[in-house]
């Protein structure tokens, strides 16, 4: 999945609490990287039972819709 720059805060929150809920609500293995050469965009890897990582999915667009930075 590759978001803007912008919605990795939202997804990370403070000090990573946000994404290791995520990680433990969901089960998956979640990576974030550094936004790509040349954009504002970052790249995130879900690995995981395809539950799972429709589970995080689901909790990531949570997070994004929750922090009001993303209509949707």
């Amino acid at each position: 999945v590759t978001i803007p720059h912008e919605l990795a805060g939202a997804i990370i929150g403070s000090r990573g609490t946000r994404i290791s809920q995520i990680r433990q609500q969901s089960g998956a293995s979640i990576k974030i990287d550094d936004p790509l050469p040349g954009t504002n965009d970052r790249i995130i890897t879900i690995i995981g039972t395809p539950n799972q990582i429709s589970q995080a999915q689901y909790l990531l667009q949570t997070a994004v819709r929750q922090s009001g930075l993303y209509p949707g």
